[in-house]
């Protein structure tokens, strides 16, 4: 008999749902809008977008199950194991792991290391025990990837027994991304680039440098709040400029926790939103803080991709992958807008018809091959549940 698994992808504002066997059976992807919720369910190779309610999105695993009877597709009793997708800080995270008790009780423990990813996979781990039936739940680790990074990588400059005593290391995250765009780059062009930057552009944005396959360098670090400026998540950011605001500003450790997670980023400079189709159409209306918080996240990818290009260099291909990444050829431009001296010439026409579809965007004469990827983690996490 085929085994058959489910595998959770659980955002800072969406769900994926799926159900796979030797391909992907079915499966939904849901996202929170500004508008409400956006709803995409794929059975085999049809793709439809439907309606989600508020209750469809908070029990999205029913959702998936509902549709895999109606569908005749598999029940409860025939899936074989549950994979879900872990974001939290930590050695102890960056293996994949059965989820007991002792491993809900670690990241519970962590919880406020990653307000935004940690607090959703804990509700909807408990949500996946209502409905499962005592079938294996597995944590796939979203930083494994990045375990074998050099050491001087994974270092701040903290005295060696304090980073010893808390854990305070560079973990990185999107690993499992990571290692799908890989697969994809190799597919795409028969072998993987010795010198390549991955840049990761969602609610959650982070730029990773990779030598011969294997991760040199990340963006993000001992959580996913380092890095560029993301939909409502700061960045860098001066480390005395929170301890600043913790004695100066009036606010307490939740107060700024809230406000550098969630109220920051592109939604903090625009004061408008975190979506960057809406500050698009914002700043093509003369919205000046839209237009600026545009340009500094722009600004901030560009910079590391500059500084990866010297610890790598030189580059042979930049890629870009994930919401943004795959669908905003406007980012895409700004981003690539004069990188010749690094060998790399975009082409407008084939940059405005790559939209959520995997090819090269560079132009004949560019060195440098710039690609557009459509990342595939629940394929990967299916490979890591099998």
């Amino acid at each position: 008999m085929e085994k058959k698994y489910v595998v959770i992808n659980i955002g800072s504002a969406s769900k994926k749902y799926g159900l796979y066997g030797e391909a992907e059976l079915c499966g939904v992807h849901m996202e929170k809008t500004s508008d409400g919720y956006l709803g995409t369910v794929t059975i085999g190779n049809e793709k439809q977008e439907v309606a989600i309610t508020a209750d469809d999105y908070d029990n999205a695993g029913a959702y998936l199950m509902r549709l895999a009877g109606e569908k005749n597709l598999a029940q409860i009793s025939d899936i074989t194991k549950i994979g879900i997708r872990i974001v939290a800080p930590g050695k102890f995270f960056q293996e994949d792991k059965v989820i007991d008790d002792n491993y809900i009780a670690a990241l519970t423990a962590d919880r406020e290391m990653a307000p935004l990813h940690i607090g959703p996979i804990l509700e909807e781990i408990e949500k996946i025990r209502n409905w499962a039936n005592g079938i294996p739940l597995w944590g796939i680790s979203d930083s494994a990837f990045y375990k074998d990074m050099p050491v001087e990588a994974k270092l701040y400059g903290l005295s060696k027994e304090l980073a010893s005593e808390y854990g305070i290391y560079r973990y990185g995250y999107h690993g499992i991304s990571m290692s799908s765009v890989i697969d994809i780059i190799q597919k795409m062009q028969g072998s993987v680039p010795d010198k390549m930057i991955i840049c990761h552009l969602g609610s959650g944005s982070s730029i990773t440098a990779v030598k011969n396959g294997k991760p040199l360098d990340t963006s993000m670090g001992f959580t996913p709040l380092e890095g560029v400026p993301m939909g409502t998540r700061v960045g860098n950011i001066d480390a005395a400029a929170v301890l600043y605001l913790l004695k100066k500003g009036g606010f307490d450790a939740s107060t700024l926790e809230t406000m550098l997670y969630r109220k920051s980023g592109l939604f903090g400079l625009s004061g408008k939103t975190p979506f960057v189709k809406e500050l698009i159409d914002l700043e093509k209306t003369g919205d000046a803080s839209a237009g600026e918080a545009l340009a500094v996240f722009a600004r901030s990818v560009r910079k590391f991709i500059g500084a990866y290009a010297a610890l790598l260099g030189g580059l042979d291909c930049l890629v870009f992958t994930a919401t943004i990444g795959q669908r905003s050829d406007y980012i895409r431009a700004k981003i690539c807008a004069d990188f010749e001296y690094l060998g790399m010439v975009l082409d407008s026409a084939k940059n405005t018809a790559m939209i959520s579809t995997n090819g090269f965007i560079q132009s004949d004469n560019s060195q440098t091959k710039i690609a557009v990827v459509v990342t595939e983690e629940m394929t990967e996490m299916v490979k890591r549940c099998a």
